[in-house]
């Protein structure tokens, strides 16, 4: 298999104009400055490479996606319910389980989590709704990468849908490959902390990099490929003509990215973030309450003592008439503000009409996770009570109209989705 490396467009670092300041449990926390949130169009014509495999490969919508959904065995209504909600406080509104197999697996972690009212105003996919939770492979050989599932909430059934890095092998042909750090094929799997559907596109947080872009209307079906293969689950892209997919019947591939300036970001070990600097990609989300809307990203960021390392959130403005980022003349991406957070290991953040809404955690796999209101300009500041809600809480998504906060657990045997009320 022929090995492929993203690259940016333009190998300059971002420019560090807030001085990192000494740590102390009495420092007072400062605005980021926006001259740290820049991204650039991510190199290479994956598109095109896209398009090559389309003349390949049959596709499907969506809706059919969600007609098709093969795990049908999750439990449904009563019967759906998870140690996950033992610690939870606040009330629960919506909840859909896994199947045994997913709810156990140790191999994928769910991680992020949108809604069909992140991609349309109106909440519909044709005749559809549709929830979406992303999971990142932790532990196999080889590799697989990042998945999608794409659940349908009238029936509580889902599919999942394998992501996919597409590039030109060594004989010319459209191939793809899991979804890596570096993305060499030979890498750990994108953590996919965090996604957000809007239009036509899914955007995938890559936490050193920056942002993945995903189609739907490129969702590839393997198994009905005359030259496609589910039945080895050892082997991914072209081989020999015949295409795989680590046994999946359904693959997605990056169609875009966008990416930080100095390519691969660095971070402290331990989860621990710098003050200043490319901002770390744990979750996203969207919000559609300003103008232009806007894609929110956030850091994960374990307790330090200068609150400058809490973490911080930008607001990128996104193009609704295309589902594309709105990019300035210079065709960079950049955020049109930032602020910091008021609390470290924040897992999923997400705003509407100048509230953010915060989920974190901090209590291992037995522990509550929590539920807290922050707003402000710069320095966000919380404005509720911390409410105790499941164990393992991971990316937040809001649901406009239905009033509804989704969330997704991690932990294996104790994973659920679930929405409750904004605090």
């Amino acid at each position: 298999m022929g090995k492929r490396h993203l690259v940016t467009a333009v190998a300059l670092a971002a420019a560090m104009t807030t001085a990192a300041l000494p740590a102390s449990a009495s420092a007072a926390a400062t605005p980021p400055a926006l001259s740290d949130f820049v991204l650039e169009p991510t190199n290479g014509n994956l598109q095109g490479i896209v398009d090559q495999l389309d003349a390949e490969l049959p596709k499907l919508g969506v809706q059919n996606i969600l007609e098709q959904a093969n795990r049908t065995d999750a439990p449904k209504g009563a019967d759906c319910t998870s140690p996950a909600l033992d610690t939870m406080k606040w009330p629960l509104t919506r909840k859909f389980c896994f199947n045994a197999g997913d709810n156990a697996t140790t191999e994928w972690m769910p991680q992020g989590i949108t809604t069909v009212a992140d991609a349309q105003e109106d909440q519909q996919w044709g005749t559809k709704q549709a929830i979406l939770v992303s999971w990142y492979d932790k532990q196999t050989d080889p590799v697989k990468g990042a998945r999608v599932s794409f659940l349908d909430p009238a029936t509580g059934n889902y599919q999942h849908v394998l992501l996919a890095y597409p590039y030109t092998n060594t004989y010319g042909n459209p191939s793809y490959e899991a979804l890596t750090t570096p993305q060499a094929g030979d890498g750990s799997a994108v953590h996919a902390g965090g996604i957000a559907w809007y239009g036509n596109y899914l955007y995938l947080a890559d936490t050193r990099r920056g942002i993945r872009v995903f189609d739907m209307r490129y969702i590839f079906d393997i198994k009905s490929a005359t030259n496609g293969d589910v039945t080895d689950g050892k082997q991914m892209g072209r081989q020999s003509g015949k295409y795989y997919s680590y046994g999946y019947r359904y693959v997605m591939p990056q169609v875009a990215g966008y990416s930080n300036p100095g390519g691969l970001a660095d971070f402290p070990a331990e989860h621990k973030c710098n003050p200043s600097g490319p901002q770390k990609f744990s979750y996203l989300a969207l919000d559609r309450s300003p103008t232009p809307d806007a894609l929110v990203t956030g850091e994960y960021c374990a307790k330090q003592d200068d609150p400058n390392t809490y973490g911080r959130v930008a607001e990128w403005p996104m193009d609704g008439n295309t589902g594309k980022p709105k990019l300035d003349a210079d065709g960079k991406w950049r955020a049109t503000a930032a602020h910091r957070l008021p609390k470290p290991r924040v897992q999923g953040a997400v705003s509407t009409v100048g509230r953010w809404y915060l989920s974190s955690t901090g209590n291992g796999d037995t522990g509550p996770g929590y539920l807290q209101a922050a707003k402000g300009i710069g320095v966000l500041t919380t404005d509720s009570t911390e409410q105790e809600v499941a164990i393992g809480v991971e990316d937040l998504s809001f649901w406009p109209g239905k009033n509804e906060l989704w969330t997704v657990t991690e932990h294996p045997d104790k994973r659920i989705i679930y929405s409750t009320p904004r605090p």
